[in-house]
């Protein structure tokens, strides 16, 4: 398991030119962009919806507890 990491991790550091002007260098960046982008957004919306997020959160965590019966035992 470590020699496949380690395989990987060698392949990653030693990316050429030549895979990134292929079309799966092209695709990966692409993900890669709009996962960037995505974070962003959501790091976002957290910052300014952060008070109110965490207060929904909370009702929400608290209506299910209130749903779920808590049993004595253990699991």
């Amino acid at each position: 398991m470590v020699e496949k990491f380690s395989h990987v991790l060698g392949r990653v550091a030693t990316l050429s030119l030549d895979d990134l002007k292929s079309d799966e260098g092209q695709t990966t960046v692409e993900y890669a962009v709009v996962l960037v982008l995505v974070v962003l957004m959501a790091i976002a919306v957290f910052s300014v919806l952060g008070g109110g997020v965490g207060s929904v959160m909370t009702t929400i965590t608290n209506q299910i507890k209130d749903l779920v019966p808590v049993s004595g035992g253990s699991i």
